[in-house]
């Protein structure tokens, strides 16, 4: 028969308490209401911090949605929770939407 041993359990120094969350620094990326296009940014807020933004890499067009975070110096840097959607791609979903919609409503 195999015995097991008992360990005894330590006493865990307690955690520090966490500080309670400050006002919200201000961030660099300016935007208007929700939904609405931010021209001179090229950047539409869809959420907090979740933005649509189109832009060109090696010569062609994406449509990158993504979330973003405040780094420590206060500055708005885009997160790794995201997809970048080709042309393509992105007038492919266009046209599915009704679709999903329809789905959606399922629920």
């Amino acid at each position: 028969m195999l015995r097991m041993k008992r360990y005894r359990k330590k006493e865990m120094p307690s955690k520090p308490e966490k500080r309670p969350k400050t006002e919200a620094k201000t961030s660099k990326v300016t935007t208007k209401s929700q939904g609405q296009d931010s021209e001179e940014e090229g950047m539409f807020q869809i959420g907090k911090m979740r933005y649509v933004r189109v832009s060109c890499f090696k010569g062609k067009v994406l449509v990158d949605i993504r979330e973003f975070y405040i780094d420590k110096e206060g500055d708005t840097k885009p997160g790794r929770k995201g997809i970048a959607l080709s042309a393509e791609q992105w007038n492919h979903l266009k046209e599915i939407i009704p679709d999903i919609d329809a789905a959606i409503k399922k629920f």
